[in-house]
């Protein structure tokens, strides 16, 4: 009985020796953060809060990760989730390295934790502010995030190795609720796949791992993603109406634009699911709480829109969403970075748009050693998205069932035509690491078969000759779980099954 009590995170990393190994990769990575506040900071309080708010950090966050691989029972899982977390804190040495030595502390961070210092001395005095102080000349959207930071401080002290660690923190979170949303929507999907492309590509545990937008941005997209998981699943959970408010009041505080981008993609997503449900019989309660979740997400958009319209500005004032995108591309179409946006103006460029925003600085475009990374790492994604070409059709094509897949698309092309009018590939290559996080999804679905298209259907399933084990119960094909990089048959999706089976 002891035995079968035994968590499974402990379980699977145990007595064979990777339990020693992982702790120790633990052990080593508290060194290294104490190694380096010698180095930078001498030990001195930022340091030891640092230290001390990891410790706390993880000692929380390995039963939640316990309980997500008993959901699973699956002990690669619980090794997956224990590296991710590992690997998250590594980023945030990485990233604290770059900012304070190589990049000399010219970032925002710096000013963010200045802030937030005085506005958190501030608060303790009973005095409070949206406006931090020495962020004054800053945008109401930055300014909002000296205020939450100034929050962590009033835990933490005032430490940026706290700091740090929490907004990465933030970040992780929300990555593992958008994987979880996967999980719920598309129980096709191969969802490991797509955990390794969340906790490992190197943007989404660079970029996040510092006090800024990206961190907080993640986390929004996270609640909001898993939200429209379960609007947009067969059996639709009340609770996830307050949830995707929950996200889009995340948005909405830091990048409007953004909350406006997620409320349309909701919308048209709802309409599919919605016309779907009432097609094929769907529960009444199901259709009633997506009809009600319609009705809450009109007056959204009213509220949404109306703080995108304040952020825009109107036409008189020289804002609007024209000038605001023109006065974006004079901004960042500066320094050693700049290109030539390619600001989509009609659909004949958005094509080039797609390229650029997911796929670009090519090799030859690399000025210096950071646009040199980004260029690996995007011919990186060209190797991926090549290699599984049949992945992306398969998606598109499940997406015809699988509303979730349209929120994907919808909020996607959205983010490329917006950021279509960034002209710098250092910025460029920081805010699209919010969008990679959706467009993984649609690397981690069901491939078509060989010699399939898009439109061409399967006159029949062959199960005895494929190979395909199948359910006891209704002898559906059920595939095996993936890990990045293995080959697997491929074929159409199996019969949609129901996702309220799914665990959460």
């Amino acid at each position: 009985m002891s035995a079968r009590r035994q968590p499974l995170l402990t379980s699977a990393l145990g007595p064979s020796g990777e339990g020693l190994a992982a702790l120790s990769g633990l052990l080593a990575i508290l060194v290294i953060v104490m190694g380096a506040a010698v180095g930078l900071d001498r030990l001195a309080f930022d340091a030891w809060s640092g230290i001390l708010t990891l410790t706390v950090l993880v000692a929380l966050t390995i039963p939640v990760l316990n309980w997500l691989a008993r959901k699973e029972g699956d002990p690669r899982l619980a090794r997956m989730l224990m590296w991710g977390m590992v690997a998250t804190i590594a980023g945030v040495l990485v990233r604290y390295f770059f900012v304070t030595v190589i990049y000399n502390d010219s970032a925002d961070a710096g000013r963010y934790s200045g802030g937030a210092a005085q506005l958190a001395t501030l608060m303790k005095q009973g005095t409070f502010t949206t406006v931090p102080p020495g962020l004054e000349s800053f945008p109401a959207e930055s300014q909002r995030i000296g205020v939450v930071l100034a929050v962590v401080y009033l835990f933490t002290g005032t430490s940026r190795w706290a700091g740090s660690i929490v907004f990465a923190w933030f970040a992780f979170g929300g990555r593992l609720l958008m994987w979880r949303a996967l999980r719920r929507a598309v129980p096709e999907a191969d969802d490991k796949r797509y955990l390794m492309f969340l906790l490992f590509f190197p943007s989404l545990l660079y970029w996040p791992a510092s006090i800024g937008k990206e961190a907080l941005m993640i986390l929004a997209l996270g609640l909001l993603s898993f939200a429209a998981a379960q609007l947009l699943a067969e059996r639709v959970s009340t609770g996830s109406i307050a949830l995707f408010v929950a996200g889009l009041a995340g948005l909405l505080f830091i990048r409007p634009h953004l909350a406006a981008i997620g409320v349309a993609a909701l919308g048209v997503a709802s309409m599919v699911g919605t016309l779907g449900g009432i097609g094929h019989g769907a529960k009444l309660k199901s259709t009633a709480v997506r009809v009600v979740a319609l009705g809450v997400l009109v007056v959204a958009a009213v509220v949404v829109f109306s703080q995108t319209a304040k952020f825009f500005g109107t036409a008189d004032e020289g804002g609007g969403v024209t000038g605001v995108l023109d006065k974006t591309l004079s901004q960042t179409s500066i320094g050693g970075s700049a290109f030539d946006a390619p600001a989509v103006s009609s659909p004949l460029d958005v094509p080039w748009a797609i390229v650029t925003v997911i796929f670009r600085p090519f090799l030859w475009e690399a000025s210096g050693a950071s646009t040199l990374v980004a260029a690996l790492e995007s011919l990186a994604l060209v190797g991926l998205v090549v290699t599984g070409w049949r992945r992306l059709v398969g998606g598109l094509k499940l997406s015809l069932r699988r509303p979730y897949l349209v929120f994907v698309l919808t909020f996607t092309g959205a983010f490329i035509m917006a950021f279509s009018y960034i002209g710098n590939f250092g910025i460029l290559a920081r805010q699209r690491s919010i969008m990679l996080a959706l467009i993984f999804v649609f690397l981690a679905t069901p491939p078509i078969e060989k010699g399939r298209g898009l439109l061409l259907n399967r006159s029949g399933r062959r199960q005895q000759s494929s190979g395909l084990r199948t359910d006891d119960a209704g002898a559906l094909p059920v595939l095996s779980a993936v890990q990045l990089g293995s080959s697997r048959p491929e074929h159409d999706p199996p019969p949609i099954r129901s996702a309220s089976k799914v665990n959460l």
